[in-house]
């Protein structure tokens, strides 16, 4: 009876160490995927304030992959868009992009709309929408969206997307 007792539990012991192993290098093996799987960010991207995913389609063949602010000097900012690969400029120059950003020490929300044009840099496809802004550093939310360059009136808005919480100072 003392034997089997002790069998028993030899066994459960074995099954449990073995399935920690085997945790723990699949946890290693998941670690190592998702860090080859993200490129370092470049210089340029390094130097932009609260940079973050975005992954939104606005339309077919335009998307973007992350979001961040460049900050100039003490009044100029851009909001900078990563744009997927494979973006064209035909693409991108067929509609106009419209921001609205809220913060409540603005009076009134800001309102931009811009035509963007594709800047590559550091290989990188990008669009940058520069604004001078002199009272804020934050944002509640920052509206984001598209429409026909051509037929603005008979678009509206075709896509978009909102972030919350920018800081940028």
């Amino acid at each position: 009876m003392m034997k089997t007792k002790f069998y028993i539990l030899s066994i459960a012991l074995f099954c449990l160490l073995s399935c920690k192993s085997e945790k723990k290098e699949n946890t290693k093996k998941e670690i190592n995927q998702s860090t080859e799987e993200t490129p370092p960010p470049s210089a340029f991207e390094s130097s932009l304030l609260d940079l973050r995913p975005i992954e939104k389609d606005l339309t077919s063949g335009y998307k973007v992959n992350k979001f961040g602010i460049q900050k100039e000097n003490d009044s100029l900012i851009g909001f900078v868009f990563l744009l997927d690969n494979n973006a064209t400029p035909e693409t991108v120059e067929a509609f106009s992009m419209g921001i609205r950003a809220f913060d409540r020490t603005l009076e009134k929300p800001l309102n931009m709309s811009f035509n963007p044009e594709i800047e590559i840099i550091e290989g990188q496809k990008y669009v940058i929408a520069k604004q001078i802004l002199k009272s804020t550093n934050y944002f509640d939310s920052v509206d984001v969206f598209i429409y026909k360059r051509k037929d603005w009136k008979g678009s509206g808005r075709l896509g978009g997307f909102k972030i919350r919480d920018i800081l940028f100072e």
